[in-house]
């Protein structure tokens, strides 16, 4: 079919046209897709940019209650170390104390009594503010407070409450018989989940002959 050059111009026109409109398609495809791309970037930095921060933020917020929480541990280890030392030496010098008292009762005319009376070979608990020793191999050894605010053993009265410290031991063991003895005193207590313990060694000797 031969075409008319009127049919001809109509023809190309519509064909540019159509060309025209393929282009713009095309154009926003790929400038819709571009941007499409570097939203999805933007967003993909912005979260690691939210992670990184939150990290940060971590570090800096359970660092320091980490060295907070070490350091009030430490305080109270030290506390109760403390108060471990002294109640395991308190039950050296009960020991020392009855030997003294012995030693002086010797004194008194027509009186006689044995350096050791009272702390012979054995295992003990000390009840400081009656200012007596216990034999007791088996019976309770946890470390109680009184009302009056004194660490004691044994038999306890109304308001006393349990401490941390779970044991105190005092261990007589003849050295020299007659002459020497070992004394041994254990302190075990709990900080937190830890359990620890102390002991103080001392020897005693029979001052006079």
């Amino acid at each position: 079919m031969i075409c008319k050059p009127t049919e001809y111009k109509r023809l190309n026109m519509e064909y540019l046209k159509n060309r025209i409109l393929n282009l713009k398609y095309i154009v926003q495809f790929f400038r819709h897709s571009t941007f499409d791309i570097l939203h999805s970037t933007r967003s993909g930095f912005s979260l690691v940019e939210a992670l990184v921060a939150i990290a940060i933020l971590l570090i800096a917020v359970v660092g320091p209650i980490s060295i907070i929480g070490n350091s009030l541990h430490q305080i109270y280890y030290a506390k109760d170390e403390m108060l471990a030392i002294n109640l395991a030496q308190e039950g050296i010098e009960m020991v020392r104390q009855k030997r003294d008292s012995n030693m002086l009762a010797n004194e008194v005319p027509a009186t006689v009594t044995a350096w050791d009376s009272g702390i012979t070979a054995g295992t003990y608990v000390v009840d400081a503010p009656s200012f007596s020793m216990i034999a007791c191999a088996l019976c309770d050894t946890k470390v109680y407070k009184n009302s009056n605010g004194f660490y004691s053993q044994g038999t306890q009265g109304v308001g006393s409450v349990e401490t941390q410290f779970t044991s105190r031991t005092v261990a007589i063991a003849d050295i020299a018989p007659g002459r020497e003895k070992r004394i041994v005193s254990t302190v075990t207590w709990k900080t937190g989940g830890d359990t620890r313990s102390i002991t103080v060694t001392e020897y005693i000797f029979k001052l006079r002959p």
